[in-house]
């Protein structure tokens, strides 16, 4: 999308809706009729580019089940996610250069969400209690992002940037090991 490339360009302070239309080679008049600012063109990319992550990770999760080793689970999600985060210029303006807007933090909290329910259905036989279950979700989901967008993806490639992977995975494999199932859990 034009709007990308010129956010990606320029930069989101530095970008005008004219400059968006010029590069989609639209009228601006046009492009008011479906957007009115540039607020409202990052919302629509920041879907996109949450779909898109969301349908990656939803294949990629699917050939995987309960039977699968955590450790190589947990390690093909972050560096897929590493991978798109590297080859989308869109993610970088999303998580670290515009606006957090309420419509984009809604936006990925929905995405937040939805990776809670992936990682939760990867962990009904260990976790049969369901509140149990989220709950668990909820923390790998929280590690899992904050190692990808807080460290990993600030340090620069090569052994620092496996290193933080390797502790991330460990991470989270810690975390599952460590708990018990409740159906282990004497009452």
């Amino acid at each position: 999308m034009a709007a990308a490339h010129v956010f990606d360009e320029r930069g989101y302070g530095a970008t005008t809706t004219n400059d968006i239309a010029d590069e989609a080679g639209v009228a601006i008049g046009s492009l008011y009729q479906y957007f009115p600012n540039k607020d409202a063109i990052l919302i629509e990319l920041t879907r996109q580019h949450i779909d898109s992550t969301l349908e990656g990770l939803t294949q990629l999760l699917g050939v995987m089940g309960p039977q699968d080793n955590l450790a190589v689970v947990v390690r093909t999600v972050v560096d897929y996610l590493v991978t798109q985060h590297e080859l989308d210029t869109l993610h970088l303006l999303v998580a670290h250069s515009a606006p957090r807007t309420p419509q984009v933090a809604l936006e990925l909290d929905r995405a937040k969400e939805r990776l809670v329910e992936l990682a939760a259905a990867l962990m009904v036989e260990r976790f049969p209690d369901e509140g149990e279950r989220l709950l668990t979700a909820r923390m790998v989901v929280a590690i899992v992002d904050a190692g990808v967008h807080d460290v990993i993806l600030r340090q620069p490639q090569g052994e620092v940037r496996h290193a933080a992977v390797e502790m991330t995975v460990s991470t989270v494999s810690g975390l599952i090991a460590d708990r018990p199932s409740t159906a282990t859990v004497e009452r």
